[in-house]
């Protein structure tokens, strides 16, 4: 029995748990030295005992962990990766929510995880069964390295550390890249003796370089043990480019993992005006009864593409791990489904490959 619930409770730490909540009008995300989603109670808690009930005693079947999947899978286009057009936004899905997103010689990393297990060991936890389209020494310089929150799927302590390593840093001309993270978790960083970085709240903007990157809000959680919990901030990011002579201003979002609620996408939308590419979470989502407040499902993810007034996105999070209880390969089909109810061109909004690079038309 000891080795069900030990993968239980890192399926728990790397994606979290039940909430069960009703709007509320209080709009700060700071509470008690901690953070909290401003569109949930105050006082909410993930629930342990949720999880173990959806996870052992639910009529679901929890799919098992393909071998050797291919899917919705291709290496990554090196060639393009090294050699990207300058004035041309391209981003390419290295896997889960790991995109490289690369714009007028600004190379930018998502929520680097390039280990096998999403867990606090790489020999216990959910375990990849699709690889990364890449390599991390086959990564270009990379400029900015932006984290949405600290769950094991989204903040890997052996990427973090490769990623920093001397041998990494020489292979990307000596230059250590620009971490951003959330509010709270610059002290964890501090372990590897990463310097370059810098916190950032909700709504507060950085320029690097010719880009300007800032940390938004959505709904979702932190947890790395059982005593964390909500200690550092979540948040999904924007990043803009400048219009310039013969080139046009392109903004980039990067959702992480979140939740929908009718509030803070809409703001975005507001703020940002409109979204060249967004990048949004379609996996992850079931049981929706206690993964509605923290996940979204393709249908919510079409409503988030709507409210940031996205001209083009394409599907993070999904077709990696295993860790809730679709089928691995319904994501894609529920996305289509949702845009046909919305009646939106599928093509402006894709499940696809990893490995497969957007291009800016």
């Amino acid at each position: 029995m000891l080795q069900p619930l030990l993968l239980i409770l890192t399926a728990l730490l790397a994606t979290g748990s039940a909430f069960s909540a009703e709007p509320s009008q209080e709009l700060s995300h700071h509470i008690d030295g901690k953070f909290r989603n401003p569109h949930l109670p105050a006082d909410f808690q993930p629930s342990f005992i949720a999880f173990l009930k959806a996870r052992l005693f639910d009529d679901l079947t929890w799919p098992d962990d393909p071998e050797n999947y291919r899917e919705y899978w291709q290496p990554a286009n090196l060639e393009r990766i090294h050699n990207p057009d300058f004035n041309k936004a391209q981003a390419t899905l290295i896997g889960h929510s790991t995109v490289l997103l690369q714009h007028q010689g600004m190379n930018i990393l998502t929520d680097p995880i390039f280990s096998q297990r999403s867990s606090f060991s790489q020999s216990l936890g959910p375990k990849r069964y699709t690889p990364p389209a890449l390599n991390i020494d086959q990564l270009p310089h990379i400029n900015i390295i932006v984290i949405s929150h600290n769950h094991f799927d989204h903040l890997d302590v052996d990427s973090v550390k490769a990623l920093t390593s001397p041998s990494f840093i020489k292979n990307i001309n000596g230059t250590q890249p620009l971490w951003l993270v959330p509010l709270g978790l610059k002290k964890w960083f501090a372990q590897f003796g990463i310097t370059n970085i810098k916190e950032m709240d909700w709504w507060q903007s950085l320029e690097v370089g010719n880009v300007t990157v800032q940390a938004q809000p959505s709904q979702h959680w932190s947890r790395r043990s059982l005593f964390d919990t909500n200690e550092s901030l979540w948040a999904s990011w924007a990043f803009t480019w400048p219009g310039s002579e013969g080139n046009d201003k392109f903004t980039a979002w990067f959702g992480g993992d979140t939740a929908y609620n009718p509030y803070q996408f809409k703001e975005i939308g507001e703020v940002l005006g409109q979204v060249d590419l967004a990048m949004i979470p379609i996996g992850a989502y079931e049981p929706r009864w206690f993964m509605k407040t923290q996940h979204v499902n393709p249908l919510d993810a079409v409503e988030i593409f709507k409210d940031i007034n996205a001209k083009s996105a394409f599907g993070i999070h999904w077709n990696t791990f295993v860790l809730t209880a679709e089928p691995v390969d319904e994501p894609p089909k529920a996305l289509e489904r949702a845009l046909q109810k919305n009646s939106i061109n599928a093509e402006l909004f894709q499940a696809m490959d990893i490995g497969k690079t957007w291009l800016q038309q």
